[in-house]
């Protein structure tokens, strides 16, 4: 992945902020399906691309199988990478991306497969890539953000550099997914042997978390709130949800499908003042 203005450079006293934009290139059907899968969005992405280049952006698209596997769809992903201010990555929804393993209809987190199996749907969508794409992806990220340990590893095996599946202050353990709870928000090397959560020193793969805050407080006291936030307690009294509707305190991803303006900007000051290098904003073709 690429992060415009990368470099952190100082303007009098303002730090300069790099921008890392990526979008979930994938099918039209919102809920996990297998049957009736179209990819008509695709064909609007050239124009989101010129936009991308007035602004002096250079996004990355991860795109799943079902995307390059249409003829249309991947002639859409070529144009936009031979225009060279775009970077292709792959995008696993595991419920719709071959071989069968028989629990597709009822598992969509990509970590509760077994590790043979998230190998082997790797390795078909990469060989999807190669033949209908002709691009080899070098970044990563999971549908529904699924990932865990032994994912971490395959990537590795299989010549990826770049994983963005991680969002720091998140659990999606309530769909059967993973807690990022207590994921560093900036950039940081995994190598397959622990926690996703936790930086390996010579970690092979590079983690590029998306931008995840909360509307208070500073960046440094976040984790324990998101840590108070998950108890069972928390949750019992819906104390985010209350707090949200009060005004007091929201959890905010740097997304423009789920949160306004203001609140983007309100996290992103928060992130800039604690000295943060980038941003990482992320949506959905």
């Amino acid at each position: 992945m690429s992060i415009t203005s990368g470099e952190r450079e100082q303007r009098g006293s303002r730090p300069r902020v790099g921008l890392s934009i990526s979008i979930d290139t994938e099918e039209d059907n919102w809920v996990p399906t297998r049957e009736g899968v179209t990819v008509s969005n695709i064909q609007e992405l050239p124009k989101l691309a010129d936009l991308f280049a007035s602004l002096g952006v250079r996004a990355t698209y991860f795109a799943n199988y079902q995307v390059a596997a249409a003829a249309d769809s991947a002639a859409v992903l070529r144009e936009l990478f031979e225009r060279g201010n775009a970077e292709i990555g792959a995008h696993l929804h595991p419920w719709n991306t071959p071989p069968d393993s028989g629990i597709e209809q009822k598992v969509t987190m990509l970590q509760d497969y077994p590790r043979e199996v998230q190998r082997q749907k790797l390795e078909r969508l990469l060989e999807e890539f190669d033949k209908s794409v002709r691009i080899r992806p070098k970044s990563f990220r999971a549908g529904r953000f699924g990932i865990g340990e032994s994912m971490i590893e395959t990537l590795i095996e299989s010549g990826l550099y770049v994983d963005s599946s991680v969002t720091p202050l998140l659990s999606w353990e309530s769909t059967g997914g993973p807690s990022f709870i207590g994921a560093p928000s900036r950039l940081y090397r995994l190598d397959g042997r622990g926690d996703v959560r936790i930086p390996a020193e010579s970690g092979l793969l590079v983690e590029v978390p998306i931008t995840v805050g909360f509307t208070r407080s500073s960046p440094a006291s976040w984790v324990q709130i998101a840590e108070f936030l998950a108890t069972p307690g928390a949750r019992g009294l819906h104390v985010l949800g209350i707090a949200s509707r009060l005004g007091f305190l929201r959890r905010v991803v740097l997304s423009p499908e789920t949160h306004s303006v203001d609140e983007m900007l309100r996290i992103s000051k928060h992130f800039i003042e604690s000295g943060a290098p980038f941003l990482h904003l992320f949506f959905h073709s």
